[in-house]
């Protein structure tokens, strides 16, 4: 395997010399191969999601560094990281961050804004993605519309419009019930065996403890515990 994402030392501050600081990610080193499957998991509060966005270059350490594909990429100006996100990441959120009046395929088409490519095959990409995650009937439909289920199908149809080797998914099972998390489990299952490199933070223990999960790290207070079995 390479190493497809490596963080030395990582750090993030909020509020930093203020009354209010908070100490969310504490000197986190950790590297990703390409292909794994990799958890983060601890309780609300243990800096998962703080350490998601350093890795996923959303947000910038106040100090470390983070490598991918072997480039710093830690001080780069911000449109050269926008360019990183948008080839290599795909982001499935916590709160699906889907903009309710706009229809399911116009959401799945951000991402993709701005492209060279043309509007049709645009639109051919975001049917076909759709289609494979059996929701295609909906593609018209306005994201109001949707079920919580049907609408994780499409923040999941969104991460992979740019084809990116590496998703990042942020509690994927927290807003879904039993029977939804068994298809999302199966989903991204689906995607790890089609050469995704996968990273997810969640304290859901039947995310966890999935087969699929190839190593689990304990992250407690901004800080990388022991790993897990």
């Amino acid at each position: 395997m390479t190493t497809l994402l490596r963080a030395e030392n990582l750090v993030k501050i909020y509020h930093q010399h203020q009354p209010d600081e908070v100490r969310a990610v504490r000197d986190v080193s950790v590297a990703v191969q390409s292909g794994e499957v990799l958890v983060l998991r601890g309780p609300s509060g243990s800096g998962k999601t703080s350490l998601l966005s350093l890795l996923g270059c959303m947000a910038r350490p106040t100090s470390g560094r983070l490598f991918f594909a072997d480039q710093d990429v830690t001080r780069l100006p911000e449109h050269f990281l926008a360019g990183i996100r948008q080839q290599s990441f795909g982001f499935i959120f916590q709160q699906f961050n889907l903009v309710r009046e706009l229809s399911v395929i116009d959401n799945v088409l951000l991402p993709l804004y701005p492209t060279r490519l043309g509007f049709a095959e645009m639109k051919r990409r975001a049917t076909e993605i759709l289609a494979q995650l059996h929701i295609d009937q909906r593609r018209n439909f306005k994201v109001a519309q949707l079920s919580g289920g049907e609408q994780q199908r499409v923040a999941i149809a969104r991460a992979l419009i740019n084809h990116p080797p590496l998703i990042i998914a942020d509690e994927p099972t927290a807003h879904l019930d039993s029977q939804l998390a068994a298809q999302l489990m199966e989903i991204l299952t689906e995607l790890h065996q089609a050469g995704k490199t996968l990273i997810i933070a969640s304290h859901d223990p039947f995310v966890c403890d999935h087969p699929l999960i190839s190593r689990r790290l304990n992250l407690h207070d901004g800080r990388l515990q022991e790993p897990g079995a």
